[in-house]
């Protein structure tokens, strides 16, 4: 399905936004709609939230969801599917624009995979505070995690569901046996 791209200013963007009932990616004028997830997509989701809040229930770190806008650049927005605040929350128009996420995360589908580990990679490499980025597959039991260094981007893949990835930015761990909990799982 061939996704429909239409230009505007970052002005009438938000303005759009404010009215609208689904979301939209903004990078550089060219918007784009987020489509609806599958079951395995919301499974992952929720799995991967209930695990975080509970270790992350008595930190200063707060997770928040897909309906949080990131600003990457003053001409690029995006909804991750999850991301993390540690400390307070900045925000450029008050509400629903976040500008210090330390973690983001992308849970793929057919119609976003390449930009998930192509272009987001470099998009969230561009944002300093950004500490740490999981990008999840939604078919099969494989992770990427980005993690900062100082000469850049640390990529480690996980494809065991006994693996734990330490995330460091939040102070805690994710094992993909919790993330792929009851998610029917391509053999």
């Amino acid at each position: 399905m061939a996704v429909e791209i239409c230009s505007m200013t970052v002005e009438q963007y938000l303005a759009m936004e404010a009215e609208s009932e689904i979301r939209h990616e903004f990078i550089d004028g060219d918007i784009f709609p987020m489509t609806g997830g599958t079951l395995n997509h919301d499974e992952i989701v929720m799995n991967m939230t209930g695990a975080l809040l509970s270790q992350l229930a008595y930190s200063d770190c707060r997770l928040y969801s897909s309906n949080m806008r990131i600003r990457i650049s003053p001409t690029r927005y995006v909804y991750p599917y999850l991301s993390a605040v540690c400390g307070e929350a900045e925000t450029d128009d008050g509400t629903t624009t976040l500008l210090n996420p330390v973690f983001v995360v992308e849970v793929t589908s057919p119609s976003s995979i390449e930009r998930d580990r192509v272009s987001k990679v470099e998009f969230y490499g561009d944002i300093p505070s950004v500490r740490g980025y999981l990008i999840l597959d939604q078919e099969r039991a494989f992770a990427q995690w980005y993690s900062r260094t100082e000469s850049g981007w640390h990529l480690r893949q996980f494809t065991d569901l006994a693996d734990e990835i330490a995330l460091e930015p939040l102070g805690c761990s994710l094992c993909l046996a919790e993330v792929y909990r009851g998610v029917k799982l391509k053999a």
